[in-house]
């Protein structure tokens, strides 16, 4: 890894600290507002911290050949984020109210899952990189989940910028969008461009998906424990889906070369 990345690895981190901190000191957890502090410094610190890894991740490219190639971590996440998603899937089965919206969500979930593990089945084997099962079709429909998400956050549950989760929601689902599709654009269809783009996503999605939404993930676990633990499984499992997804961002950003455009 490159000491600029080093430096946005640290900068995320402390960003999630700073968000960890926010939840539990500065934000009613009943309603999302925030309790002290101006919201706008909130979206400063995010907006600065996605910027800087956007920035840091166009200034070299991920070529894909490391990528193909056996990647313990990244297998070991992309697997434990899909066994989150089935277990997402699931539990919007038997808790979430059945509408048209929560069916398509399970069946995007599930496709998205089947993807992961594909995805996590070829950095594991020992025998050598294999292509991942089905495709570029599959890792299309892996990819949709999140852009159905967005779609619904904007349909279903129209966001205040004072409720800072709902807004930054639409972020980080975008960002495991452009990274979940940058990467299968590197791993099926490789061009100079695709893995610049790949990078920046990577670094985007371990910002959101992992260093920003971990926080939120720890209280919603720790809701969990209580009596309402039905109510929050299914939002639990899919941010720990989320958190292995933004780990797989990292993992894929720890190639050796440096790939020219």
């Amino acid at each position: 890894m490159e000491p600029l990345e080093l430096v946005i690895v640290l900068l995320c981190v402390l960003l999630g600290l700073g968000r960890g901190a926010d939840l539990a000191f500065a934000t009613d957890a009943a309603t999302g507002l925030c309790t002290a502090g101006a919201v706008w410094w909130r979206y400063l610190a995010l907006g600065a911290v996605v910027l800087a890894a956007v920035l840091a991740g166009r200034s070299r490219s991920l070529p894909p050949e490391p990528l193909r190639s056996r990647r313990p971590a990244a297998g070991v996440l992309a697997f434990a984020g899909a066994v989150c998603m089935l277990a997402a899937g699931a539990a919007q089965f038997v808790f979430a109210a059945g509408t048209v919206s929560t069916f398509v969500r399970i069946l995007l979930e599930v496709a998205c899952a089947v993807w992961l593990s594909n995805l996590g089945r070829s950095w594991l084997r020992r025998d050598g990189w294999k292509t991942p099962t089905g495709g570029l079709p599959v890792a299309i429909a892996g990819s949709a989940l999140f852009y159905w998400n967005v779609l619904m956050r904007f349909m279903e549950n129209s966001s205040s910028w004072h409720r800072v989760q709902p807004t930054a929601t639409v972020w980080q689902e975008m960002a495991a969008l452009l990274f979940l599709a940058a990467l299968a654009r590197t791993l099926y269809l490789p061009q100079p461009e695709n893995g610049r783009t790949l990078h920046a996503a990577a670094l985007a999605a371990f910002c959101l998906c992992l260093c920003w939404e971990l926080p939120r993930v720890l209280l919603l676990l720790a809701a969990s424990l209580g009596s309402g633990a039905a109510a929050v499984l299914p939002e639990l499992l899919s941010g720990l889906a989320l958190c292995c997804i933004g780990g797989m961002g990292l993992a894929c950003t720890g190639q050796g070369k440096t790939g020219n455009d």
